[in-house]
C-alpha cells in the first residue's frame, strides 16, 4: 500500500464503490476485497479508511440516504399534513431500500456516521401535529422499522428486479391447494401484491398513530 492509494481514496468512493458491487453479487458476496477491486487498489488500502465490513456497510447506509431523492420536506405536512408526511416518508424510504439488491439487509443495523444524515429536524411534522416528543418518536420510529422490515421479507422473495426466490412460488402454490378460511389469510399476509400489502400495513401503523394525535 502506498500513500499515493491512501490519499487516492476516500469513505465516500469506498461506500460508492460498495454499493455498484452491491448490484452484482448482494450483500453475502459483498467484500472489501471485491470492493479494492472495483477501485483498481490492493484490499489493505481500505482498511486505512475502513477497519471491517460492518463500518463499510455504515458508511454504504450513510451514503444511500445522502443519494435519496422523493425523502418528503417541511411543505409536505405543511400542505398535507403529518399523515401525508408519514405516508410520502415511508413511501420514498422503500423505493430507496429496493432501488439497491439486498439494500435493507444493508440498511438494518447500521450506525450512520454523517450527524447531518438524516436531518436533525426529521420528525418536525409531528411535533407540529401536537405529539408529544415521546410519542412523536416511537410513532416515527415504528414506520421506519415497518418499511425496513417489510423489505428485507420482500426483496427475500425479489432479490432483483425480474428476479423470484422460487421456494417462494412453491410455497404459494402448497398453501393455494389447502383451500380453507386460514390458507386464505396466510394469503394476504405474505402473498399478493407487494405494494397493496405495503400500503394496507401502512395505513393500519398511520390509523394508530392518529389515536395519539391531539391526546394530552
Amino acid at each position: 500500500m502506498t500513500n499515493g492509494e491512501r490519499m487516492a481514496l476516500s469513505r465516500l468512493e469506498i461506500a460508492r464503490a460498495g454499493l455498484r458491487r452491491l448490484n452484482d453479487v448482494g450483500l453475502g458476496g459483498l467484500s472489501l476485497q471485491r470492493i479494492a477491486d472495483e477501485l483498481g487498489v490492493k484490499a489493505p488500502a481500505l482498511y486505512w479508511h475502513v477497519k471491517n465490513k460492518q463500518e463499510l456497510l455504515d458508511e454504504m447506509a450513510t451514503q444511500m440516504l445522502r443519494e435519496a431523492t422523493g425523502l418528503p420536506g417541511p411543505a409536505v405536512a405543511a400542505e398535507g399534513g403529518w399523515e401525508a408526511w408519514l405516508r410520502e416518508f415511508a413511501q420514498a424510504f422503500r423505493r430507496m431500500l429496493l432501488s439497491y439488491r439486498d439494500g435493507a439487509k444493508v440498511f438494518a443495523g447500521t450506525f450512520l456516521t454523517d450527524p447531518a444524515v438524516p436531518d436533525p429536524g426529521l420528525l418536525q411534522p409531528l411535533l407540529d401535529a401536537g405529539l408529544e416528543p415521546r410519542h412523536a418518536g416511537r410513532a416515527w420510529f415504528t414506520v421506519y422499522a415497518f418499511v425496513l422490515g417489510f423489505t428485507i421479507e420482500e426483496q427475500a422473495v425479489h432479490p432483483a428486479p425480474g428476479q423470484q426466490d422460487q421456494r417462494h412460488a412453491a410455497l404459494v402454490a402448497r398453501r393455494e391447494q389447502l383451500g380453507s378460511p386460514a390458507a386464505e389469510a396466510e394469503h394476504w399476509a405474505f402473498m399478493g401484491d407487494a405494494d397493496e400489502r405495503f400500503g394496507d400495513g401502512l395505513a393500519i401503523l398511520l390509523g394508530g398513530i392518529q389515536v395519539w394525535v391531539g391526546r394530552p
